[in-house]
């Protein structure tokens, strides 16, 4: 009796898992993920931050002035 009990937990327990695992693997599909990929450069002891966009090509220059702006308040490199 001990020995099917532990079987049943270990079963129930697996079955749970699962079901987390499912629930918070869900979620929207969005175009969002890996649009925005990061390019650095160190210079002189300086380290140089370029943010490209995939879906349009625009690429910014990211410094200490504009480090915490959205990435549409920063103006493009032409």
């Amino acid at each position: 009796m001990k020995m099917r009990q532990q079987i049943l937990y270990l079963v129930l327990g697996a079955m749970i898992t699962l079901c987390l695992v499912f629930i918070i693997g869900a979620g929207p599909d969005t175009a969002q993920v890996g649009r925005y990929q990061i390019s650095t450069c160190l210079k002189r002891d300086w380290v140089y931050v370029y943010v490209i966009d995939t879906a349009t090509g625009v690429v910014k220059f990211v410094d200490e002035k504009n480090e915490n702006k959205p990435f549409e308040e920063i103006k493009s490199i032409k």
